[in-house]
């Protein structure tokens, strides 16, 4: 791994992945089914200072989305 100090932030990515309610939320579907855990819920405000240190660095940010799709009677496949 290169020494960040020589990272060129243009050329740079923070890659956030599955950060949405659904996942994180105490009313998501994740929380829902019972799968709940404090240091998930707490990451959105663990990541924001990273995320704008990142945007104020000129980098990128990039984010990924899960989607549920509704399965036979409109619930969601979980």
């Amino acid at each position: 791994m290169s020494d960040p100090a020589t990272w060129a932030p243009a050329e740079t990515a923070l890659l956030l992945v599955d950060m949405q309610n659904d996942f994180l939320h105490a009313d998501g579907a994740y929380a829902r089914g019972g799968a709940k855990a404090a240091p998930i819920a707490a990451l959105p405000d663990r990541l924001a200072p990273v995320a704008a240190a990142m945007r104020a660095a000129g980098g990128w940010i990039v984010s990924t989305h899960f989607t549920l799709v509704p399965g036979k009677g409109g619930t969601p496949l979980i």
